[in-house]
């Protein structure tokens, strides 16, 4: 008896040191990397002594260097904004391709005026945001072709900006609720959030010595209706309104109040065609790599009709809308959801045949 309880033991014991070592290299895995840049250029002439980028990646090179995808997130997110479609047999399979997900100029924990510039931190752009996410990629990876570049909402303008000045990397661009510019709804709503914002006391002009909290909170009730549609609300009962209102303005409470606006103004000024004389089909001419636009048909943030517009000026663009009425939100929700499963089966099926 004494043996099999010492066999037990041992037994007990090898399996929870397995358990720890898998912890562990899950951890080590999650970890962040970062990135710096010296001396890094913004569109505005502002020059950054230094531009950290933090990113993650998963999956193996392969032998040719030419399986990696760039996954590029939405303004309210992090690097970790797709991870519920990374790893073996989902929709960005790490048994095949090499993920990189970083996070944008600004926010997570890339530079960001949280660290301490606030009001003074740089107002970058879009294109600002893709150049970094490149100089990471070319110069801090190696990499001069990738299998794709995948972007939503924020992302997509971003990744759309990276196909337009340097079409010879990415074999492949998915865009979720893309648009070639800002349209006046958005700007719209971006200004409706950003007055909520500043509207309060503490703001003080955005050198604030505590977090506006409230402002924030104002913007996210501001900007929960718009990220559904009104078919959505008027299936939920008061209760479930007030509780999802409720949860928007907490997570917008998260954020560093300088952050946020200074990333919805990089929003708000997205324009490709900006640097050739706001001609957007000459912009585009450039993108010639087979390009799937997925739009959500209740979008009121970003329409489908921005997203239309794409797959008309785009040489090989190929166009599906999402059947649901969750409105912007519809583009983020998981696999195991209707909209969830619907996106994953059509970046497969893109991913599978464009070459």
């Amino acid at each position: 008896m004494k043996s099999v309880e010492r066999w037990k033991t041992l037994v007990g014991g090898l399996v929870l040191l397995l358990m720890l070592a898998v912890c562990a290299g899950d951890r080590a895995h999650a970890e962040s990397q970062f990135f710096s840049l010296y001396d890094f250029q913004l569109e505005d002439g502002t020059v950054m002594p230094e531009l950290r980028i933090a990113y993650e990646t998963r999956g193996k090179l392969s032998p040719a260097r030419d399986n990696a995808i760039v996954l590029i997130h939405d303004a309210l997110e992090d690097h970790h904004a797709f991870d519920a479609l990374i790893g073996p047999g989902k929709t960005f399979d790490t048994n095949r391709y090499f993920v990189i997900a970083a996070d944008a100029v600004g926010g997570g924990e890339s530079s960001a005026p949280s660290d301490g510039a606030g009001q003074d931190f740089p107002r970058y752009t879009i294109r600002d945001m893709m150049a970094a996410e490149y100089a990471l990629v070319s110069r801090g990876l190696g990499l001069t072709r990738l299998r794709a570049v995948v972007g939503r909402s924020m992302g997509a303008f971003i990744g759309l900006e990276w196909a337009v000045q340097h079409p010879e990397m990415p074999a492949a661009l998915v865009l979720l609720a893309p648009a070639a510019r800002s349209d006046a709804n958005f700007r719209v709503v971006i200004d409706a959030m950003v007055s909520a914002v500043a509207l309060d006391p503490v703001w003080e002009g955005g050198r604030y010595k505590s977090n506006p909290v409230e402002g924030l909170r104002h913007a996210g009730a501001v900007y929960f209706p718009w990220a559904v549609s009104t078919a959505y609300l008027d299936r939920l009962a008061p209760e479930a309104v007030a509780q999802e209102s409720e949860a928007s303005a907490k997570s917008f409470a998260q954020w560093d109040a300088n952050g946020l606006v200074l990333r919805l103004a990089a929003c708000r000024a997205h324009d490709v065609g900006a640097r050739v004389d706001g001609d957007v089909g000459a912009a585009l001419a450039s993108v010639t790599m087979p390009v799937l636009i997925l739009a959500s048909a209740s979008d009121r943030l970003v329409r489908p009709r921005d997203a239309q517009q794409l797959r008309t000026a785009l040489a090989r663009a190929s166009y599906v809308e999402i059947p649901t009425d969750l409105g912007h939100n519809a583009l983020a929700n998981p696999p195991g959801s209707g909209e969830g499963d619907f996106i994953d089966r059509a970046i497969r099926g893109f991913l599978a045949t464009s070459k």
